[in-house]
């Protein structure tokens, strides 16, 4: 267990070394790349967000190919070659603020007006079925045990 973490955390300090001596506009470059690149692993968040063992192994090989020279595109080509084309991010699919929150305002409003409509029904049922002197109970007849 101990050896698993000790790779955890050495996966973790990885990018942070290798922007270490990297200069300022490399290192924004370096960010830009890891915004058009998704985790191959899942496809759901890019490279520079995700977590995952892979990566931050991309991040790495992206921060040593930019010190070497290449550029964005041939970086671009590689993963794209390598993981196929749905690994880089179209900047037409990335979803909007509103296309966020919209479908989740619909579902929350859509789950309060059935709430609503079926504490409607239940009120109306239960109005129905009680009788007419809902407030009085009506006891049975006792004898009383005193005149016997």
């Amino acid at each position: 267990m101990r050896r698993m973490q000790m790779w955890i955390e050495a996966f973790a300090v990885l990018p942070f070394l290798a922007y270490g001596g990297v200069p300022q506009d490399q290192h924004a470059r370096i960010q830009r790349i890891e915004k058009a690149v998704l985790a191959p692993c899942c496809y759901t968040e890019t490279v520079g967000q995700h977590q995952s063992e892979i990566a931050v192994q991309m991040r790495v090989e992206i921060a040593k190919w930019v010190e070497q020279g290449r550029t964005d595109e041939e970086i671009l080509d590689t993963y794209a070659k390598r993981y196929g084309a749905k690994v880089l991010v179209d900047p037409n699919t990335i979803p909007k603020g509103w296309t966020l929150v919209v479908p989740w305002a619909a579902a929350g409003l859509g789950t309060l007006g059935a709430a609503w409509m079926l504490w409607r029904w239940r009120a109306a049922r239960l109005s129905r079925a009680a009788p007419s002197d809902a407030g009085a109970v009506i006891l049975p007849d006792i004898p009383d045990f005193d005149d016997e």
